[in-house]
């Protein structure tokens, strides 16, 4: 009959619930206060373990922005499209109703059930049952966190060539799974599927692998990516142990170079055995290498995310001191942003340290001097944590950059150090006042940053929180909420994306393809097409004959007529073929190579085509007359054909089209012979 109602001098309200153990939520419901005016029309969600360190909900599209009430009784429920695990859980209100005096009003339910769990941080080795392990379906999970970007999950391999592994890289998960080689057709079974991104940020990840044959699904989150092994096996044998959480034997033959995972693995399932479990349980299948650790030591992280338009951290320094130390972590999608502003002491000046072009910019503003300006660093926006350490003094400043000490950038020009009592981060706020006023060119910066350092003094998030040191604005705290708009690839056909804090773009060059998001063919289907539009000249033309579709664009010659045009495409069988040694039971068997495409794409130039030819050349020595008692047989003369087919585009599932000549000369009447050949999957055309 009530609901939560924060005090309108408030400026950054939000309502917590410690759930008292983890839960797997699925879904969030919530009203306004009972009988009044006051709900909440739009939110962000929280979550995490620790009530310091968060991670945004984020829904389908990279929007972290929920759906609220439209008044005060009915029931607003969103469904999470991916569940997720959470002790504690955050509502930030966005948006609010107004009219009538109404404020921020909530009354919320969650949705979920109890998770059980086991927690590791150490490397374990599953003895397989019979010393093997052969199967024609797996279902694997298991759930992690971390802050490193690289670290190897799971690996287990056999002396035919099947491989399993799952790493992480750049912090991205790598499925690698082989079914096997085979050396006689030359095919590598090896098949590699990507998924995720941004996963070193120390909040849980579920992974799931389903494989049944060669089918294989690979689910991070909310991601899921599909694929058919290459090869032509269908069971994954796997011989002797399957290692979690790293390797500790280095001279394995397929072995990659990613060093141990380190950070915290928990519900690890292989085929219904948990293996955690196992270990906790001391159970003859599992070897433990070292002592292991059955719980998370949690790192304490406390990011912040400058998010808004006018969004920036002001904080308090050490003033008038001849040496300046900061440091501080950030991560960025964004080319140009202030990171840090500073006005020195006696009106000697100003520093600032900017993002642009992915590039640190250190500026020194002197007064009745030409500033300095030196760059460090490289594609710095591509959304991993950087850190930036820079110390200074009179006449000279170094910068290092994601502490690369070999290599740091030092600025040796005449200049003086007194340090300033504030320091400026993220942004300038919009103020009149002009005295030691934040000054700067650069945009706001979006993104996230932690571990700031002034002074060699840590700046204490906790109590900034209590507004009892320093001043912010439009400020996420304990949280980075940055999101990968880019993972799974928006743009089709191969299509390069490129993204900002709140948007994303498309680069098309070079694909054939244009639009938003490459979907749109810059080429016609076909040469009939490019007359049509006016091309009235012979030549080579690129066309597409699926356009929008997933087949590449390919070169073709087009023979124009003055009422129609013909669409070419040469193979390598036209200019004749030796026929040796066929017969009924055993054929003569040859491949057919088409110039510049692939016989996906021909069906399809053959499936849009109201009439189509081919040709093949093929000649046959010594051969016989049909096996009759009637017929006789000619020996020591060449006969020779060009077959020619009319007819629509074969449907047979090949790869790659063949020709079946069995060459047989026949005499007729004593006079006329004729010649047979079936030509098949490749004469449909």
């Amino acid at each position: 009959s009530s609901g939560w109602s924060p005090s309108p001098r408030d400026r950054q309200p939000w309502l917590q619930v410690d759930l008292g153990r983890k839960y797997r939520l699925r879904a969030i419901a919530t009203q306004g206060t009972f009988n009044s005016y006051d709900w909440v029309t739009r939110y962000t969600l929280l979550y995490g373990d620790r009530p310091d360190s968060w991670t945004p909900y984020i829904m389908k599209g990279g929007n972290s922005t929920l759906p609220g009430n439209w008044n005060y009784y009915q029931v607003k429920r969103n469904v999470f499209h991916y569940a997720f695990t959470a002790k504690h859980i955050r509502l930030l209100p966005l948006a609010w109703n107004t009219e009538n005096g109404g404020k921020i009003g909530v009354r919320l339910e969650l949705f979920g059930c109890p998770y059980g769990k086991y927690n590791g941080d150490d490397s374990v080795v599953y003895m397989y049952p019979e010393k093997k392990s052969r199967t024609l379906y797996d279902h694997i999970a298991i759930n992690f966190k971390t802050l490193e970007q690289d670290g190897l999950l799971l690996h287990s391999e056999g002396i035919q060539g099947d491989l399993f592994t799952l790493e992480l890289k750049r912090g991205r998960l790598y499925l690698h799974i082989s079914l096997g080689s085979s050396v006689v057709h030359k095919v590598n079974g090896r098949t590699t599927l990507t998924a995720g991104s941004l996963l070193d940020n120390l909040h849980w990840h579920y992974v799931t692998i389903k494989r049944y044959g060669r089918q294989v699904n690979f689910t991070v989150d909310s991601q899921t990516v599909s694929a058919i092994c290459n090869g032509e096996f269908t069971h994954l044998d796997l011989d002797t142990q399957l290692y979690v959480g790293g390797v500790i034997e280095p001279n394995l033959p397929h072995l990659p170079t990613t060093p141990n995972f380190r950070g915290c693995l928990e519900n690890a399932f292989i085929n219904g055995v948990n293996i955690i479990g196992k270990a906790k349980q001391e159970d003859p299948d599992i070897r433990i290498p070292r002592k292991m650790h059955f719980a998370c030591r949690d790192i304490l992280l406390k990011p912040m995310t400058f998010a808004g338009p006018n969004n920036y951290l002001q904080v308090p320094g050490f003033f008038r001191r001849p040496r300046m130390f900061v440091k501080f972590k950030f991560r960025s999608w964004d080319y140009t942003g202030l990171l840090m502003f500073t006005r020195f002491a006696d009106d000697l000046g100003a520093l600032e340290l900017g993002l642009s072009e992915g590039q640190i910019n250190v500026t020194i503003f002197q007064p009745g001097k030409k500033k300095l300006q030196f760059a460090a660093g490289y594609r710095l926006n591509d959304g991993y944590w950087h850190s930036v350490d820079l110390a200074a003094r009179d006449n000279l400043l170094t910068l290092t950059i994601d502490e690369e000490e070999g290599s740091p950038l030092k600025i040796t020009n005449p200049f003086t150090i007194r340090t300033g009592d504030r320091y400026f981060f993220g942004g300038c706020p919009q103020t009149n006042n002009t005295i030691r006023k934040c000054e700067t060119k650069l945009n706001r910066f979006h993104g996230c940053m932690q571990h700031i350092f002034i002074d060699n003094e840590q700046l204490d998030i906790d109590i900034i929180l209590q507004r009892q040191w320093g001043r912010y604005a439009e400020l996420l705290l304990g949280t980075c909420g940055i999101t990968d708009r880019c993972t799974p690839n928006p743009c089709e056909h191969e299509g390069r994306c490129i993204q900002s804090w709140d948007d994303f773009i498309c680069l098309c060059e070079n694909t054939g393809y244009k639009g938003e998001v490459c979907h749109m063919s810059v080429y016609k289907e076909s040469c009939e097409a490019y007359r049509l539009s006016g091309k009235y000249w012979s030549g080579n033309y690129t066309i597409d004959p699926d356009l929008s579709g997933p087949l590449k664009p390919f070169e073709v010659y087009c023979k124009m007529k003055s009422y129609k045009a013909w669409t070419v495409i040469m193979h390598d069988r036209v200019d004749g073929t030796k026929v040796s040694g066929s017969s009924i039971d055993q054929p003569y068997i040859g491949d057919v190579n088409y110039w510049n495409a692939s016989w996906d794409e021909v069906s399809a130039l053959a499936n849009t085509s109201m009439y189509c030819e081919q040709w093949i050349d093929y000649s046959c020595y010594k051969s016989r007359l049909l096996n009759t008692p009637s017929k006789v047989t000619t020996t020591g003369e060449e006969h020779s054909e060009r077959y020619k087919s009319v007819a629509a585009a074969s449907t047979k599932p090949v790869s790659t089209p063949s020709f079946n000549a069995t060459v047989m000369p026949t005499i007729d009447n004593g006079e006329r012979r004729s010649h047979q050949a079936d030509l098949t999957s490749f004469c449909d055309i």
